[in-house]
């Protein structure tokens, strides 16, 4: 299937190489809730419907279906998320831990669709595990009693898939039955909402009230400040240049508006066939298996970042992680604070998890309604609006490369000295470290070097010119002629090099001549001073800091651009100010030559 290209789309997907029949059409949706197949059911209620992003959704497409007199969204968030224009939608501040609100709120409701708690404390809030435990585990277990206060029928939660994808081991085609709690879980957040499923979960069946959870992974979409606030994140960090692990490690996403549809799905299952989903849990999915370091680098590029393209051993960052990991909880910080290089995330991005959403499929009559690649495309194109969320500038979405790959005239030598083809890299260090200690470090003259270097060359040549094509079921390729000669527009341009060069030479000497440059002057003063300063080292030991300097320096400086050039920015006016200090209080006849 040929995709158009987008100019908001940053990247190709290769993965998406789906059949027109791969996302099939969503099931003729049935009249929800007890009442009649003609006419609107009883009232909803959403939690969390303003400060999260599944809440705002899911509002917006119970709004939309028509099937509700009155959609109530229960939040208290101080800065609300806008509510879809529709008059059956009514916002209310209500507090989960205030049982008289919520009874009040909840009065007339068939279905409460109840959203994950800890996604709208990563939003706002202090951050304390005291307060994700009383909104999470405390607000879910008065939200249940209120619930069954007020006659509400049906409740469907939505959590996520990490309560039992959460650890090292790799999850492929998992499914609800095969998919247990680990025994330990690596953090408070995903312990947090595993206790929240089985609440709801242990709630079905009281007072007649029906319950079921949905497990999506990795939900996105417009506006989100969980999934893409990490990639913001980690792209800024000083890993954002590199890929931990091989890469080629497989995730399931799952686009916000399918897993609101995935709600709607499962509350008309419990009203049609209670039996059969009631008391389950249900894996949500995009049905569409993708690369995470893809996603990751598709989602960068559209912030202006480059995509990583350094492999890091997962194992080494592991070993970091888990001391940095000590430290965190030896200095008495919160779980929910976590640090980026967490061993959750280097699971998170080294480890394939893929889930079956068949069991959702056939009970629930869930099909995703939105493609993988349209989600995506629809989440880049929101970008402009979300700068201050994320917390990138115009700017910084603006440009491309970076100052070290525009200085290295983004070409091969930026490939290798930013070590972006790690093979090319480590064969030029090879070589050239072989070089140095051929000419430098050996004990023998630097003529009598290079003839034995020659000497060894032609004969390597030799051997390998008489060589037959096949050894032993090996070819051997055979280095032809052209590539011992240099072109006629190799040598012009050489040439041209070389004259530029003497004609800027000759230029600045006639500036210096003339001598009304002095910006000039202190520039060449400070130039031969420097190579005064260098002629005093050895000239092995100068080599040697070049050829390191070489593989050190321009990775580094792209890596801390910003540093970098505030802290030069900072000493250039430094000195400039202490130029100008020094020009006023020369006298008057000295300062009117030198202006």
């Amino acid at each position: 299937m040929k995709y158009e290209q987008n100019p908001l789309w940053p990247c190709a997907l290769p993965h998406f190489a789906l059949s027109p029949t791969s996302v099939p059409p969503p099931p003729a949706m049935a009249t929800a809730g007890a009442g009649p197949a003609t006419g609107k059911s009883a009232a909803c209620a959403v939690t969390f419907g303003r400060s999260t992003l599944l809440g705002s959704h899911l509002a917006a497409a119970l709004a939309a279906s028509g099937h509700w007199s009155a959609v109530a969204v229960l939040d208290s968030s101080p800065a609300p998320v806008p509510l879809p224009a529709s008059p059956h939608v009514r916002h209310h501040a209500v507090d989960l831990s205030d049982p008289a609100r919520l009874a009040s709120a909840l009065a007339g409701a068939d279905a409460v669709f109840h959203v994950d708690a800890t996604t709208a404390a990563a939003s706002g809030g202090d951050g304390s595990f005291l307060s994700l435990h009383r909104l999470a585990a405390e607000g879910t277990r008065r939200l249940l009693a209120a619930c069954r206060a007020a006659g509400v029928r049906r409740v469907v939660y939505t959590g996520s898939a990490d309560v039992v994808a959460a650890g090292a081991r790799d999850v492929v085609n998992a499914d609800e039955d095969s998919a247990s709690y680990p025994d330990k879980f690596g953090n408070a957040v995903s312990e947090l909402r595993a206790q929240v499923e089985m609440m709801v979960l242990d709630a079905d069946g009281v007072d007649g009230m029906r319950t079921c959870v949905l497990r999506p992974s990795n939900m996105f979409g417009p506006g989100d400040s969980s999934l893409l606030r990490f990639v913001a994140v980690y792209a800024r960090s000083p890993l954002g240049k590199f890929v931990i692990g091989g890469g080629s490690n497989i995730s399931d996403f799952t686009y916000v508006e399918n897993v609101a549809h995935a709600n709607i799905c499962a509350e008309q299952a419990l009203c049609s066939d209670p039996a059969s989903v009631s008391g389950k849990p249900f894996f949500v999915t995009n049905n569409e298996p993708m690369e995470i370091w893809e996603f990751m680098s598709c989602i960068m590029e559209a912030m202006g970042c480059q995509r990583p393209r350094i492999n890091l051993p997962a194992k080494v960052l592991l070993s970091v992680a888990l001391f940095s990991n000590v430290i965190h909880h030896r200095l008495g910080f919160q779980m929910f604070s976590t640090p980026l290089l967490h061993p959750d995330t280097i699971y998170f991005l080294s480890r394939t998890r893929i889930f079956n959403t068949s069991k959702a499929r056939r009970l629930l009559g869930y099909y995703p309604i939105v493609s993988l690649e349209d989600g995506i495309m629809k989440t880049v194109g929101s970008f402009s609006e979300l700068s201050d969320n994320l917390g990138f500038s115009r700017k910084q979405r603006s440009c491309g490369s970076s100052k070290a790959d525009k200085l290295l005239g983004s070409g091969t030598a930026a490939d290798i000295l930013l070590w972006r083809d790690e093979k090319r890299t480590f064969s030029f260090v090879t070589v050239l470290f072989l070089l140095f200690y051929w000419f430098m470090l050996s004990d023998r003259t630097f003529v009598s070097s290079a003839a034995k270097f020659l000497l060894v060359t032609s004969l390597a040549l030799f051997i390998h010119g008489v060589m037959p094509s096949q050894v032993f079921g090996f070819t051997v390729e055979k280095v032809t002629s052209d590539h011992f000669e240099v072109s006629q527009s190799a040598l012009r341009n050489s040439l041209m090099c070389l004259a530029s060069a003497w004609n800027g030479g000759i230029h600045k000497l006639r500036v210096l001549a003339e001598g009304e440059d002095w910006s000039t002057l202190l520039k060449v003063f400070a130039f031969l001073y420097s190579i005064k300063i260098l002629l005093n080292f050895q000239f092995r030991l100068l080599m040697g800091l070049v050829l390191a300097s070489l593989f050190i320096v321009f990775i580094v400086y792209e890596q801390c651009e910003e540093e970098i050039d505030s802290l030069v920015s900072n000493a250039s006016g430094k000195i400039k100010w202490l130029m100008d200090r020094v020009v006023e209080r020369l006298p008057a006849s000295l300062k009117a030559y030198i202006s």
